[in-house]
């Protein structure tokens, strides 16, 4: 009866029928599931179904297919079930859910996108059945059931009411079902029991798959065990310590000595009430817990941490002034604005010995010795140093240390240092602080705050001692190549101090007393055969720097080739201007890379940057065009206002300067500064601007004898700019003989007779101060 009247409802399966692709899933006859359905022309199959047959074919998706892509055709596999929509609901977002049973195997011979839908040729798959097989079919049956009954007996059941129910079912399509129901099988796995031609293949996959989830059973069963087994080990081994434990009591070898000997050394300790009331706390916590547990190493390691902490070890300064500037010269040439302020601590700790000690800040150039400074201040004073990088540190825990909490937490870089340092009052050198970062992890400019303030450094925080510590006996030297990037209220703790570049005599003493040298040490040789003049040569053709580090290298450069020279033909080259090359390349820099000549449009600039002074040309050009301004060399919005500036002025002022009106509005003026791809910014442009703008309207050549830097406003007066002694020093390398500098910066170069030395400086206070130097004859 049944058989007939499968092939009663198979007779009515119409030839096409809509087709529902299944995601992770694979439904078989009789199976009724839920599914939900958002693409459209799925849902317009359904409706069309839901008028007709109320039949769909589900087609199971592949494995393969991508998730965030659209399915197509091919991604579907051809056998699949047809199966009647027993309830259909609409959810709010445009999808729909049905509730679908399966009716019986079908071959989707084509597939099509028509009209809108996906739908499909179908040919019902019809089970090939053998009386001949009904032993085999029950013998298979009884085995199954065999299976279930390992499963339970073993204590892993594949439901609660598993077995029973499978001992109840003797038909084949049933058990098939109801196993099928309760086996987590992959897309494939199911396919392939849906495809299956008989019963009797389709059961004896079946059987392999119950065998493989008792295999799978047993094998977690194995591990269960394995873990009680190690559970009781480590019961066993905590037994056999205790009784270790009170073994070594009789024996009078307590671990309470331990803990005696902490509560010793912290009656010893010179701290405040404070620390000594948390420290007590964590060492009776210490007793009272497990000497194996994770717990115990913590806070071990926390004890050992404040027991060697230099609470109160402080070294004694040498007060001897004569000692201090022996070693600062030593150690640097110049830098007399430095040593003058360590000098005056030092006088002022002669008269009182508990004067607050400094917080210097080193800003400028790489290369001027700002680090090996710190050094040199420790030695003079006797006293221990150690560096802080703060250089790329975007993590507040490098200041302040990390909580206790945290696996593998340590304190911050300062307790670190100050430990390593085993005094409470070393110098300390933070470095780069001007390239501290921020991130989710905090701000560490934010953490220095209290690092670096005298009030409130004395009660330090970390976060990993929890207990507050003194830093306020160091010396803090902080370095830093620019102040634009450092916080205002951290500028604000520190006392600045400007290190210049150096001028050519400057670096000629620095190569002759420590990087030559550095240079012999380094290749091991005992002499370089070069003279000054060579060394000047050196200087002015292979560098560009404000500070020595390059310099330093083409010493050593020149003492390896020394070094082969005496391997290889045990002799020992005599460097001279001649050969130069033939060790060191072709010079790098000329006398004539700037411009000597006079020519229209063509101005000498001077600009400052975080790695000294630097020579710029401004150029201008005349074309016909609309009285268009085009300024290109990217240039900040600071400089391209004291580009509109100056034009202004020029247009302001044209009938003095012999300009013909017209020129404005049948003319587009052309600003450009070479080397594009280097942003500039800055007012220091503005009388640099204005002379190249007149030049080349009044078409007469500017001076090539004169280089200039200075803020112009609209009236034509001269502001006052910085970076004065860098800008200097950058027109003297480039050998320029004159310059243009504001009038109200005189007192930046008050005792810098070194650096003006050789150059004439000329201070202006209007534009037409300029103009007579640069453009003669048009006033």
């Amino acid at each position: 009866m049944k058989a007939v009247l499968n092939k009663a409802i198979q007779e009515k399966i119409p030839d096409n029928l809509p087709v529902i692709p299944t995601m992770d899933v694979v439904v078989f006859p009789q199976m009724i599931v839920p599914l939900l359905v958002l693409d459209k022309r799925i849902i317009k199959g359904i409706n069309n179904a839901l008028e007709g047959s109320k039949m769909v074919l589900l087609l199971a998706a592949k494995k393969q297919v991508n998730q965030q892509e659209a399915i197509g055709t091919n991604d579907l596999y051809q056998v699949g079930t047809v199966a009647s929509i027993m309830r259909m609901i609409k959810i709010p977002d445009g999808g729909i859910k049905v509730l679908v049973q399966g009716i019986c195997k079908a071959n989707a011979l084509s597939l099509s996108t028509n009209q809108e839908t996906l739908s499909a040729t179908v040919e019902p798959i019809e089970i090939k059945e053998n009386s001949e097989q009904d032993t085999e079919l029950m013998a298979q049956i009884k085995n199954i059931k065999d299976l279930a009954e390992q499963i339970t007996a073993s204590g892993q059941s594949l439901s609660p009411d598993f077995h029973i129910i499978l001992s109840k079912i003797n038909d084949p399509d049933k058990i098939a079902d109801f196993v099928l129901s309760h086996l987590n099988l992959t897309v494939e796995q199911a396919q392939e029991l849906l495809e299956q031609e008989n019963k009797k293949d389709l059961l004896n996959t079946l059987y392999n798959h119950l065998h493989k989830e008792i295999e799978v059973s047993q094998m977690q069963e194995k591990i269960r065990n394995s873990a009680r087994d190690s559970m009781n080990k480590s019961q066993k081994e905590y037994y056999l310590r205790e009784q270790m434990r009170a073994i070594k009591q009789e024996l009078g070898e307590n671990e309470g000595e331990e803990i005696e000997q902490m509560r010793v050394k912290l009656a010893k300790l010179q701290v405040t009430d404070e620390v000594k009331s948390e420290v007590s706390r964590q060492i009776n916590r210490l007793e009272s817990t497990a000497p194996e547990s994770m717990e115990a190493m913590v806070i071990r390691n926390y004890l050992e941490w404040i027991f060697a902490l230099p609470w109160s070890n402080e070294t004694e300064d040498n007060l001897d002034i004569k000692h201090a500037k022996e070693i600062l010269d030593e150690d640097h040439y110049g830098l007399k604005e430095i040593k003058d302020r360590i000098l005056d601590f030092i006088s002022v700790r002669n008269l009182k010995k508990d004067s607050y000690a400094p917080i210097l800040c080193f800003v400028g150039p790489p290369g001027t010795g700002k680090t090996s400074l710190g050094k040199s201040i420790a030695r003079s004073l006797g006293r221990s140093y150690f560096r802080v990088s703060l250089g790329g540190v975007r993590d507040e825990a490098e200041i302040r240390g990390h909580r206790r909490t945290y696996v593998g937490a340590m304190p911050g870089r300062f307790i670190q240092g100050i430990r390593k340092a085993g005094t409470i009052n070393p110098i300390i050198i933070i470095d780069e602080l001007d390239k501290i970062g921020a991130d989710f992890r905090g701000d560490p400019s934010a953490a220095m705050l209290e690092v670096l303030d005298p009030q409130q450094n004395k009660t330090f925080y970390d976060n990993y001692l929890g207990v507050p510590f003194d830093l306020s006996k160091s010396i803090f030297i902080a370095t830093a190549n620019s102040l634009d990037t450092i916080s205002a209220p951290l500028r604000d703790r520190m006392e600045i101090i400007q290190l210049s570049g150096y001028t050519m005599n400057e670096k000629l003493h620095i190569t002759k007393r420590h990087l030559i040298q550095r240079a012999l040490d380094g290749a091991g040789i005992k002499e370089l055969k070069l003279n000054d003049s060579v060394v000047e040569d050196v200087i002015s053709s292979y560098t560009r720097e404000s500070g020595v580090r390059q310099l330093e290298r083409l010493m050593h450069k020149l003492a390896a080739k020394s070094a082969r020279s005496i391997v290889e033909t045990n002799k020992q080259i005599t460097f001279t201007a001649k050969n130069l090359v033939q060790y060191l390349g072709p010079k790098i820099l000329r006398d004539e890379e700037y411009n000597q000549k006079d020519q229209v449009g063509i101005t000498n600039g001077l600009a400052w940057t975080a790695y000294g002074g630097e020579m710029l040309k401004i150029e201008a050009v005349l074309v016909p065009g609309q009285g268009k301004f085009i300024l290109t060399g990217q240039l900040g919005d600071v400089m391209k206002e004291s580009a509109q500036a100056a034009m202004s002025y020029a247009r302001l002022h044209a009938n003095k300067f012999g300009i013909k009106p017209e020129i404005f509005t049948k003319h587009d003026l052309h600003i450009h500064v070479p080397a594009g791809a280097v942003p500039k910014d800055g007012p220091s442009a503005g009388i640099t601007i204005l002379s190249s703008i007149l030049s080349v309207l009044t078409k007469k050549p500017i001076s090539a004898q004169y280089a200039m830097t200075g803020e112009l406003n609209l009236r034509g007066n001269i502001m006052p700019i910085g970076g004065v002694k860098e800008k200097v020093l950058a027109a003297k390398r480039n050998k320029i003989p004159n310059i243009l500098l504001p009038e109200k910066n005189k007192q930046d170069l008050k005792d810098a007779d070194e650096i003006i030395q050789g150059i004439n400086i000329i201070w202006v206070k209007k534009a037409e101060d300029v103009l007579q130097h640069v453009l003669a004859g048009i006033i």
